[in-house]
């Protein structure tokens, strides 16, 4: 591991079995904020119709969903990466003794954050656009939900849960929530 001024390998480095775990508590912190700020704008209490694997994989919904979010953090990582090496070699021409944070610790640290806001970010803009476009009935219907009773309706899918549906139905401004086992036969889309 190198060290901003040192390049030396620092044997008080944790595990990987021991970071794990604050990984998984980093996913979690991620996917609550962001799926709650996206629903909670538009209307809806994600956590209510959430299980923890939907939280957990949310973050990775959104980064599949959006490449370009994906590419925008892949680059703002690599660019950082660089900084932190240009940094580096200052500080070796200086010959500083002062021991400063590893390079792999500040980049993770600045990466954390950084993913942490992108999605948050992405997560109210996305959920402003989309409140602005119910407000003015400017939806545009890409569903066909086919109910088990026989009904169908066309609705403007905004999200969905492993057990819940998140939609909007044609000529409505309020959304609507619907469980999906038990009550929807299928979907079709427009």
């Amino acid at each position: 591991m190198l060290l901003l001024g040192n390049s030396k390998t620092d044997s008080t480095q944790p595990h990987i079995s021991e970071i794990i775990p604050y990984g998984y508590l980093y996913l979690l912190i991620l996917g609550i904020a962001a799926e709650s700020i996206y629903y909670g704008v538009i209307g809806i209490n994600f956590l209510s119709y959430a299980s923890i694997l939907d939280v957990l994989l949310g973050p990775v919904a959104i980064l599949t969903d959006n490449i370009l979010l994906f590419a925008i953090l892949i680059g703002l990582g690599i660019i950082f990466y660089l900084f932190l090496l240009l940094v580096n070699k200052v500080q070796e021409k200086k010959q500083s003794d002062k021991r400063t944070m590893n390079l792999l610790t500040s980049w993770l640290l600045f990466m954390s954050m950084a993913v942490f806001w992108g999605f948050v970010g992405y997560g109210y803009g996305g959920a402003l656009s989309e409140k602005e476009r119910i407000e003015n009935k400017n939806i545009e219907h890409n569903l066909v939900v086919h109910f088990i009773n026989g009904e169908s309706k066309e609705v403007r899918k905004l999200g969905n849960t492993g057990g819940y549906l998140f939609y909007i139905e044609k000529g409505q401004k309020k959304t609507s929530v619907s469980p999906i086992h038990g009550t929807i036969l299928s979907m079709t889309s427009l």
